[in-house]
């Protein structure tokens, strides 16, 4: 499985990207159930950082969830 690392993170949170990532790994092996996703909240430096990781068909995603997001993400209703 591929690990990605969306968007333009600081240091501190591809290191939080990092560890979820290797955390959803060792939890969920190779093959994990796709289009799932589960949020980790990631302490690093004093400053707690929640990263999303979403299942794909050959990687696993992160997101670092520190800015708004749209509804149409949130709900999973079109534009």
């Amino acid at each position: 499985m591929r690990h990605i690392i969306r968007g333009n993170p600081t240091p501190q949170e591809k290191q939080a990207a990092e560890t979820a990532l290797s955390c959803h790994q060792q939890k969920y092996g190779d093959y994990a159930r796709r289009k799932n996703s589960e949020t980790y909240r990631i302490r690093v430096a004093n400053q707690t950082i929640s990263i999303e990781i979403m299942n794909r068909k050959a990687s696993y995603v992160a997101t670092v969830m520190n800015h708004h997001r749209s509804l149409s993400k949130i709900c999973g209703v079109p534009a």
